[in-house]
């Protein structure tokens, strides 16, 4: 599932889309945002690596990825085939960026309902093109060919303002929905009514729901065993909690010295120190 709010600016070719996404980069730059973007070449057989440079030689070898470090930039060159590209994939990349902006890749997103939609139109008819298969958010359809005078359709220039505010609110909301997932388990047990985790963080952002209905967490205090991670506590349902805390006590229960009785609380720490790092502390 994507951590990170994504946008994409779609349409047509010679839309204006690569206009519209460099001037809301630098506005979404302007107003304290980090930028992730993304552009899809539709050129068969396109590469940014050049024929006879090292990196293109350590590619031909069968190097993938290939990594060029200069004192200006990083590049990491990703033999792909379209067929295997995934948006997922892509936001490895984001660091701490804030958004991602994609430029075209209409056949990943148009019908992806969890990224955003910017629809690029030159003619009014791609408007109702682009509703019948388009699903998911749709921010607006905006041009910059067409009068002010059109519906709903924005002009890309007048009503720049409006299309960034339009991505500023996505992208709090989106953040809102993540800070709230961060709070669940991730289990997707379908215990509760909504199915997934997803489904209650959206209740819970609604005010339908809080986070209270989430079953494992609702049981958590109740359980006699917990796994913690590098001090992370992993979620786990009353079963698995109860299995763990049987198997560690006939385990122990095995060894010399010890005085079990099998109502014993069980905590299994997991920690990515050695010994000796942990006689340091």
């Amino acid at each position: 599932m994507l951590k990170i709010p994504v946008v994409a600016v779609i349409g047509r070719k010679k839309s204006g889309k690569t206009t519209l996404i460099k001037n809301l980069i630098r506005e979404l730059r302007a107003r304290g945002f980090r930028v992730m973007s993304a552009k899809h070449v539709d050129i068969e057989d396109f590469t940014i690596d050049r024929e006879g440079t090292d990196t293109w030689w350590h590619s031909k070898a069968g190097a993938n990825p290939v990594v060029c470090v200069s004192n200006s930039e990083i590049a990491i060159i990703y033999k792909n085939k379209t067929a295997d590209f995934k948006i997922e994939k892509l936001a490895r990349y984001a660091g701490e960026a804030d958004v991602i902006l994609m430029e075209g890749f209409s056949r990943w997103t148009l019908t992806d309902e969890s990224i955003a939609k910017i629809v690029m139109l030159r003619k009014k008819y791609e408007r109702e093109e682009y509703s019948k298969r388009i699903k998911g958010p749709t921010l607006c359809f905006c041009s910059y060919f067409l009068d002010q005078d059109e519906g709903d359709i924005l002009n890309a220039t007048r009503d720049f303002d409006k299309i960034v505010k339009k991505i500023e609110d996505f992208i709090n909301e989106k953040k809102e929905l993540y800070a709230i997932l961060e709070r669940l388990p991730g289990l997707n047990c379908g215990r509760c009514p909504y199915r997934t985790c997803l489904g209650l963080a959206k209740a819970v952002q609604k005010g339908e729901a809080s986070i209270e209905n989430c079953t494992v967490e609702a049981h958590r205090r109740k359980l006699k065993s917990s796994v913690l991670v590098n001090g992370k506590n992993v979620p786990m349902i009353p079963y698995i909690s109860e299995l763990i805390r049987r198997t560690v006590l006939a385990m122990v229960s095995t060894l010399k010295g010890t005085d079990i009785e099998g109502n014993e609380y069980v905590q299994v720490r997991i920690l990515k120190k050695s010994f000796k790092d942990l006689e340091n502390r």
